[in-house]
């Protein structure tokens, strides 16, 4: 295993599986990717697990949904009139996902006259299960 330690700024590049708890694989690796730790948009959860590893470790670790993509959020849950799908030439199936004017959601139900979606992000709610290899970090420069 490597000396390099990942602190805040550093570029890191790992490989990650990620599941959830009942086994789903939601992401496999077909390439590295590639963060500045600090700097790049990632889940708190991966954020705090990669701090402190090291070049060539591999690690398995459980995000709980707090700090992943958050509670699933029962306001989220929106009912649309059908009109508006059929006015649109879309027939709703539950499962299906659909671009609004107010977000990416998913159909949750299609009762009578009206359509229930889901505007939490798909992942809200679950915990995710890491396996991370860290490929390479390269150090930050240091301030003059």
């Amino acid at each position: 295993m490597g000396d390099k330690v990942i602190e805040v700024g550093d570029r890191v590049v790992f490989r990650s599986t990620v599941t959830l708890e009942d086994g789903t694989v939601i992401h496999t690796p077909d390439k590295p990717v590639t963060v500045e730790i600090g700097k790049s948009r990632i889940i708190r959860g991966l954020y705090k697990e990669l701090l402190g590893m090291r070049e060539g470790e591999e690690k398995q670790f459980r995000v709980p949904p707090e700090e992943a993509y958050g509670p699933e959020d029962a306001n989220l849950f929106k009912t649309i009139p059908l009109e508006i799908f059929e006015k649109n030439k879309i027939e709703p199936k539950i499962g299906m996902r659909i671009r609004t004017i107010n977000g990416d959601c998913e159909v949750t139900g299609v009762f009578g006259q009206v359509v229930e979606v889901n505007y939490n992000h798909p992942l809200a709610g679950k915990a995710l299960i890491f396996n991370v290899r860290i490929e390479e970090i390269t150090k930050r420069e240091a301030s003059v």
